[in-house]
Parts: C-alpha cells; sequence; structure tokens
C-alpha cells in the first residue's frame, strides 16, 4: 500500500483509499473514475515521453497514434471522440446525455458535462453490443424512442469505439514493438527488454516465444488482460500424429498454425457435463473448441496472444501487457522442458504439466515490476495500475494469488540475489512449488524456519481429459472418422 500510495503522489494522482479503492479501482484505471486528474496525468506523461523519443521517424509514428488532429488522445474514451468530432465537428458528450437518460443508462438530474458519465454509460453499451446483441437492439429501440437526435449522437459515439478498438491496438503495440525508450544513444521497446531478460534465463525456443505477442482487444466489461498460449513446436510434434503421406504433406505445406486452427472446426459436443471416473480420480471430459472457448486463456492456441480489454488505459496497461506476457515465456519454457522430458516412443496419454496459480501470478507480478523498474522511475505512470490491483486485491482477499505470490517470489528472490537462478528454480518446481525448500541454497537460508507452522491455502485445478480423435481435413475444415476415449494410467498430470 505504501509503494501504490508513492508511485499515485509520483504520478500527481491521489490515490484510492479503503471502500474507494474496492469499489471504483476498476473504473479509475479505465479513465472513468477521476477522469479529469487521470487524462492530466497521462497527457504529462505522454509528452515526456515523447520529449525523450530518441528518434525522429519513431516521434513521428508516436504523433500519428497519440496527437490525433493536433490533440493528446490517451485512451479509448478519447479515440472515440475523436473519431465522431472527423464525422460530426459539433458532436460532444453531452450531446448523448438525453437519450441515455431516458432510456436509463445515465442518472437523471446528472449535472455534469457528461465528460465522465457518458463515456461510461457508451462503454457499457459497447460491452453489451458484444455480448448481447439482442438486448443491445432493444436498447437501441429506446434511445430512437426518447430523442431521435440525441440517439444519432450515440450511433456515431459507439461507431467510434468500435474504430476506436483497432487505435488501442495500435497504441499499445507501439510500445511492444518501436523503439521509444532512450537507452544511449538508441531507443529500445518493451519488446527489446523483456527478450533481453529472458535471454539471461536461457535463450528461448523457436517460434512465438521469441515474437512479439499479438495484442487482441476483447471486451470483457471491465480492465482484464490474459494470454492465449500457444504450443511449441516439440510438444505440437507429440500432441499431433500424421496417420498417412498425404497428411504429412498437408501438414509440412500449411503448418502447424494451420492444424490447430481446424481443431477449433471440430465438433465441439454437447453442453452436459461429462465426468470420467477411475479409481479415485475424476476429470471432465470436454473437447479443444469447448475448452478454447470455455477458458479465458484458450488452448492449444496456434499463436501467442494478449487479450486485453480496450478500455483499459494504454498507459496503466502497459504493466498489465508486460504481466501476461511474463507468463506467456515461463509457460514456454516449461513446456519445452516437458517436450524434452517425454520418451521417445508414442505415448497413448499425454498429461500437460500445470502451475500452481501463487507461482504462476507471484512470478508474473514480480518479473514485470522487475523489468519495467527503469521506466516507472522515470515514468510512475506506467506502474500506477499494478500497484493498485495489488493493493486493492489483497484488501478484498489477504491469499489472493497476486499480492500473497509476489510476496512469496520477492523473498525467494531476495535469498537467491539472481533474477535469472529464480527464474529457473520456479520453472523447476511450478507445479509443486513445496518442495522449493529442498534446494541447498534454501535449506541454509531459511533453516531458521525450519519448525515454523505452514500455512496452507487452497488452489483448486479443474482436470479434464480431452479424448483423441481421429480425421481428414480439407479446405481447412476436420472431418472426423473416430474419436477414442483413452484412460490415463494414474490422474497424475491430466490437465
Amino acid at each position: 500500500m505504501l509503494a501504490y500510495r508513492a508511485a499515485a503522489s509520483r504520478s500527481g494522482v491521489v490515490p484510492l483509499e479503503g471502500s474507494t479503492l474496492a469499489s471504483q479501482r476498476s473504473q479509475h484505471v479505465m479513465g472513468l473514475y477521476r477522469r479529469a486528474e487521470l487524462l492530466d496525468a497521462a497527457r504529462r506523461t505522454l509528452e515526456s515521453i515523447r520529449a525523450a523519443i530518441p528518434s525522429d521517424t519513431t516521434r513521428a509514428r508516436f504523433d500519428r497514434i497519440f496527437r490525433s488532429r493536433g490533440a493528446w488522445v490517451v485512451d479509448l474514451h478519447d479515440a472515440a471522440l475523436a473519431w465522431a468530432q472527423s464525422r460530426g465537428e459539433q458532436i460532444e458528450w453531452a450531446s448523448a446525455r438525453r437519450a441515455l437518460t431516458e432510456a436509463g443508462w445515465l442518472a437523471p438530474g446528472d449535472s455534469t458535462d457528461g465528460a465522465e458519465t457518458v463515456p461510461r454509460a457508451l462503454y457499457g453499451l459497447r460491452v453489451l453490443a458484444a455480448n448481447d446483441s439482442a438486448a443491445f437492439a432493444a436498447v437501441q429501440a429506446d434511445l430512437r424512442r426518447a430523442d431521435p437526435a440525441s440517439a444519432a449522437a450515440v450511433a456515431l459515439l459507439l461507431s467510434g469505439y468500435t474504430e476506436g478498438q483497432r487505435w488501442y491496438a495500435d497504441a499499445v503495440g507501439f510500445f511492444l514493438t518501436e523503439p521509444w525508450a532512450a537507452q544511449g544513444a538508441t531507443g529500445r521497446s518493451l519488446g527489446d527488454l523483456v527478450r533481453d531478460d529472458w535471454l539471461r534465463v536461457r535463450p528461448l525456443s523457436p517460434g512465438s516465444a521469441n515474437l512479439t505477442p499479438e495484442i487482441r482487444t476483447q471486451l470483457f466489461g471491465y480492465p482484464q488482460a490474459v494470454p492465449h498460449y500457444s504450443i511449441p513446436p516439440a510438444l505440437f510434434n507429440r500432441l499431433v500424429t500424421a496417420d498417412n503421406e498425404p497428411a504429412g504433406q498437408w501438414l509440412q505445406q500449411h503448418g502447424p498454425a494451420a492444424l490447430l486452427q481446424a481443431l477449433r472446426r471440430l465438433p465441439a459436443g454437447d453442453t452436459s457435463l461429462a465426468l470420467l471416473q477411475f479409481g479415485r480420480e475424476t476429470v471432465r471430459l470436454t473437447t479443444v473448441p469447448r475448452q478454447a472457448r470455455e477458458s479465458l486463456n484458450g488452448f492449444l492456441e496456434p499463436r501467442d496472444v494478449i487479450a486485453i480489454d480496450p478500455g483499459y488505459s494504454p498507459l496503466l496497461a502497459l504493466g498489465a501487457v508486460v504481466h501476461e506476457w511474463q507468463h506467456l515465456a515461463f509457460r514456454r519454457l516449461q513446456l519445452d522442458d516437458f517436450a524434452a522430458s517425454l520418451p521417445k516412443r508414442a505415448l497413448p496419454v499425454v498429461g500437460l504439466p500445470g502451475i500452481q496459480p501463487y507461482v504462476a501470478e507471484g512470478f508474473a507480478e514480480w518479473s514485470a515490476e522487475r523489468i519495467l523498474g527503469p521506466l516507472i522511475a522515470r515514468w510512475p505512470l506506467l506502474g500506477l495500475s499494478e500497484l493498485e490491483k495489488r493493493a486493492g486485491l489483497a484488501l478484498e482477499r489477504a491469499d489472493d494469488e497476486h499480492p500473497l505470490g509476489y510476496a512469496l517470489v520477492r523473498e525467494l528472490a531476495a535469498v537467491l540475489k539472481d533474477p535469472a537462478l529464480t527464474t529457473r528454480l520456479l520453472l523447476r518446481y511450478a507445479d509443486d512449488p513445496s518442495r522449493i525448500d529442498t534446494e541447498p541454497a534454501l535449506r541454509i537460508a531459511w533453516r531458521r524456519h525450519r519448525g515454523a507452522r505452514d500455512y496452507v491455502f487452497a488452489a483448486a485445478m479443474r482436470r479434464v481429459l480431452i479424448p483423441e480423435v481421429t480425421f481428414t481435413i480439407e479446405d481447412g475444415f476436420p472431418d472426423v472418422i473416430a474419436t477414442r476415449i483413452l484412460v490415463p494410467a494414474s490422474g497424475k498430470g491430466v490437465r
């Protein structure tokens, strides 16, 4: 909490406290609570970043994104309004107020200029349109009945939000790929900093872990970013078998990504919950397309992706994006190691390793903070959201994976005094961190705690089983020939 308050003070914003931290944290990092204050801080930060960009070419790209029509565009709401005004110069947030109020999307008697309440309502409508088209159509009818002219302004602004999602991906992508952070006479991108840090652990395997993840906007309705994990080539070759020469030729011609994409077109199966019981183990039977759809992280993805809600203010979201990139890189190395450990003979069932949630979140929090440290020291607003998140989660639940995991990993790192070694040990014990204190260096450092009482907390993991599917494929669409449920010899390792 002290670190959060200090970062807020240095950023020029008032920290959220107590019940306000719990109730308004999400709206705050989306620029929809204390918006004027956050806009000022974001504009000052962008001005400072622009002044430090070492290349005229990079600065010109920066200006095309963040200085549209000569004015600062700092978040999705700015981008939506700027796009709407490029089609109708007289439009303002207040233009949409009457229809939104009459339709129940704004509180009656709101006397503000709408700079905070109207974008909050419009963002909610954009989320509704993306997730429930029938409900959105009903709201559109209510808006038109209430005030046709104001409803037209709502429609134009909502189109601006749709266009703004493309702006958002470009804005976040700029910081990941462009050399904007001066380092001597040259510049570095966030991607450069992330990759350099992982090279100290060990070189990453060929494939998407060496590349910048795709930034994909997804309307969650709250500030959220999640990783979608791709499959490294070595593991892909153990999960997929070409049974004949035409299959091998197809795979060679189209590549693993096309095959993984085709798996999403397999039958999803019925929606009933099917459980398989063997011995004392119970697993859920599912399919690749269903698991990919139901999991926030997808399943057997063709490429590494970070899905992020575009309402998350870009400068505040950079810490979350680097956090999710740490999940992607960590998982890639874990799966590389797992694939290398498999016997050369074909296995009927492959149980993918898990990552204990406190290890996963604690590592990502610690690693992202460390990588971004030099940038946050100069531009503290870049670290504010992650500190605010941990402060809020710690208030809501003392054993939340993010703040508690962060504290545990930070303690481990303080003992080892080597970030690369810390990462390697976490990888080694990712699925069972209770064994990490068997390491000689840690046994010595923590010997005074040998008699201490263990603190045990739950970290449930859902086990699923994907049946073996044999299919042919034409024009990217699979035709199922056979499906077999292969029961593992033991439930251990099934994820």
